[in-house]
């Protein structure tokens, strides 16, 4: 559920962002997370391509999702997850990194990581240290004598 949250905040096209809000709303609200299914559909809602498209299946799947939730106004599970407070994801732990809190980023492919793992080996490209300032990638040839 968590993971399909921190997915909408991704910078997608809108018909994808969409889909994923959609997936989200529809996870949370199985989940018995009804506060946070109304926050996805109201979300949902509030799309440009939604408001054109009025009468579509998404448009009214959510208006349904709001109501019901709405209804039932409570969560049954606590998520990690803060809408409002801006966020990176942590590329090992797959966790929120929220404004304020230190980040490290790859010196290579920029990935973000939590204060503590300055000094490892990336896991997404397995080339570059964590935060470690570079002005390019440094390769060294090995002499063979």
């Amino acid at each position: 559920m968590e993971l399909s949250a921190y997915f909408t905040h991704c910078n997608l096209q809108p018909s994808h962002v969409a889909l994923a809000l959609n997936l989200a709303m529809t996870q949370a609200y199985k989940g018995g997370n009804f506060i946070t299914a109304a926050a996805f559909a109201r979300r949902m809602l509030d799309l440009p391509d939604l408001i054109a498209q009025s009468r579509s299946e998404l448009h009214h799947k959510a208006q349904t999702v709001l109501q019901k939730s709405e209804q039932k106004a409570r969560n049954e599970f606590k998520l990690n997850y803060d809408e409002r407070n801006p966020f990176e994801i942590d590329c090992r732990n797959l966790d929120p990194i929220y404004r304020g809190n230190q980040i490290e980023r790859c010196s290579f492919c920029r990935s973000a990581y939590a204060g503590n793992m300055k000094g490892r080996l990336c896991s997404t490209c397995n080339i570059a240290l964590i935060g470690i300032e570079t002005l390019g990638l440094v390769t060294q040839a090995q002499n063979k004598g």
